[in-house]
């Protein structure tokens, strides 16, 4: 029996996008985690980690019948949250404890106290403590998730920075730049869009690629897999 996996979207505009329940089925074969451009809090009913922003795909090996419970930040919320760039925890699972700042270290540490409730309690205080969005790093996701993104020459333009200052922005507020984040956004778009279409060219096309090779490079340095592989694990 494979995982289970329920999800409950928060209100626009929020720092939370949702909070998220995967129970690990009977066997313990490892559940796929793709790139995805969030930043997620998990807790086991031990600890209280950060998943860093994912540069490629990983496998999370989680015992059979094992419960976590997670909560999914909005773009760039996570660094105002954690106090953190998040390009030092690109590719990691982190204890909030070993982040060294006390006032993670004593959320961590209360959440015990919440049994059952202890995600509802924790996304409360984080929509509470996070401060306002920057505009900048808000207009520089929603132009990078376009079919046809801006260029980083074009971005950096219009925010009236260069490039080397955009590039840093997106390294502390993503994870890394902003080319492999519209890499990631685009192959997230094609999965998205993938049942909408015939065959696999036709969802590429509209997902924003020039062609299939382009999304089998993309999967392939994303993921390690192929399209249709890549497919049929999602499906799974």
């Amino acid at each position: 029996m494979s995982g289970r996996y329920r999800q409950h979207a928060f209100a626009p505009g929020r720092s939370l996008l949702c909070r998220w329940e995967y129970v690990q089925g009977t066997e313990a074969s490892p559940a796929l985690v793709l790139p995805d451009a969030c930043v997620d809090l998990l807790w086991d009913g031990e600890r209280l980690r950060i998943a860093g922003p994912d540069t490629r795909a990983q496998y999370a090996r989680i015992a059979p019948g094992r419960r976590i419970s997670g909560l999914r930040f909005a773009p760039g919320a996570a660094t105002r949250w954690l106090g953190v760039p998040l390009h030092v925890l690109a590719d990691q699972r982190v204890d909030l404890r070993d982040l060294g700042i006390p006032r993670l270290a004593t959320l961590a540490d209360r959440m015990a106290e919440h049994d059952a409730d202890a995600m509802a309690w924790l996304a409360d205080r984080i929509q509470t403590d996070t401060p306002p969005r920057s505009d900048a790093i808000s207009a520089v996701h929603a132009r990078l998730s376009r079919a046809r993104p801006d260029t980083v020459a074009q971005l950096a333009r219009d925010l009236g920075i260069n490039e080397r200052t955009l590039l840093r922005r997106c390294d502390e507020a993503f994870g890394y730049g902003p080319k492999l984040l519209a890499c990631i956004l685009r192959l997230q778009r094609f999965l998205r869009q993938r049942h909408h279409h015939a065959n696999l060219l036709e969802a590429a096309l509209d997902a924003g690629y020039y062609d299939a090779a382009q999304l089998a490079g993309d999967a392939r340095r994303l993921t390690g897999l192929t399209p249709t592989r890549l497919i049929a694990q999602v499906a799974d």
